[in-house]
């Protein structure tokens, strides 16, 4: 019998209420993370991937601004369906989350040490003694110097890349068996990116810690993911392992991104790829499938009628009424895998 996944999320959708309605952020969306596993979830800007992650915490206000369907099981159990309380030791203990900005995430009033200090407490029962021994061994496995002085610093006083690796600290405080990293390294340069990477990458094999990870950057994807899951206006349209999504994209969009990266042996003269049109807002989703007006492959069926995800193989899944005849041509090649 085949384990169940440390993560399923099942036919999510995540509703706002707005002054112009009710708008769907997520439509209906499903994927899983194995234990040891890091999931990448790729997508542009407003596509839901953001969403999904917080959704996935319950970090809306359920009372007045969002609605959740689907389900959510966290090692068995459905988190949509557990009371508040519960939610609040899953959060930070079970599952944590690095967002993109460490600046807006940390509280600019209170020392790093503090921060961590405080998260320990919340879920271990420990001394305040202890735990601040705990913050600085945290801080030194994520890479920063002289920890000893860092635990007594403000934010403003360390650098961004020192700041995403505090954020990193205090996610890693209680040894989470899920990590949600909301493009950790999108604000950094290319030198702490590749650190950040390096260290999650460590502490995922250390641990066997599952990782989401979020972001727009397909290199990054080809690195460090086992399988990706591809996102467009709220919906998955592709979902795959990593090897298997490079070399044989067959959806468009999928398709589109991947030949809209720069190659560095590439013809230079040739002007990069790219997807036409604009990404229709929610207010303003397409009947049938929600990439068909920028989609050179579309015809009537795909504008009337929404396609279901439908396996082109066992573990390659494609949201597409032509997904077979858009397999990836073996002449044309996109970023190098592994």
């Amino acid at each position: 019998m085949k384990n169940q996944p440390l993560l399923e999320v099942k036919d999510l959708k995540v509703h706002f209420f707005t002054e112009r309605g009710r708008i769907t952020a997520v439509d209906g969306i499903s994927f899983h993370v194995e234990k040891g596993e890091i999931v990448g979830v790729v997508g542009e800007s407003g596509c839901g991937k953001s969403v999904t992650s917080q959704a996935i915490l319950r970090l809306f206000d359920e009372k007045h601004t969002a609605q959740y369907e689907g389900e959510i099981r966290f090692k068995g159990k459905d988190m949509i369906k557990i009371p508040t309380s519960e939610m609040e030791h899953i959060r930070g203990n079970e599952i944590s989350i690095i967002f993109q900005d460490p600046l807006s995430s940390l509280n600019p009033v209170f020392t790093i040490g503090y921060q961590i200090v405080e998260a320990i407490l919340l879920h271990q029962n420990v001394s305040k003694k202890e735990a601040y021994v705990k913050a600085i061994d945290l801080l030194r496995l994520t890479g920063i110097p002289a920890p000893e002085k860092r635990v007594h610093e403000y934010p403003h006083q360390l650098s961004g890349g020192m700041r995403q690796r505090a954020m990193i600290a205090m996610t890693l405080a209680c040894q989470p068996s899920l990590l949600i990293a909301d493009e950790p390294t999108t604000a950094l340069d290319v030198t702490i990116q590749a650190q950040i990477l390096d260290l999650i990458l460590n502490l995922n094999k250390k641990h066997e810690m599952g990782v989401i990870f979020i972001t727009h950057d397909l290199g990054v994807v080809a690195e460090i993911c086992n399988r990706v899951v591809v996102m467009y206006l709220g919906q998955v349209v592709e979902e795959a392992d990593t090897q298997t999504l490079f070399a044989n994209p067959c959806h468009p969009y999928t398709k589109g991104l991947l030949k809209s990266i720069p190659q560095l042996d590439g013809d230079r003269s040739q002007k990069l790829h790219v997807i036409e049109g604009m990404v229709p807002t929610l207010h303003n989703i397409p009947v049938g499938c929600r990439f068909a007006p920028r989609c050179p492959y579309a015809d009537d069926l795909c504008r009337e009628h929404s396609p279901d995800m439908k396996e082109h193989t066992e573990q390659h899944k494609v949201r597409c009424w032509h997904f077979d005849k858009i397999a990836l041509d073996e002449e044309e090649s996109y970023v190098s895998y592994g």
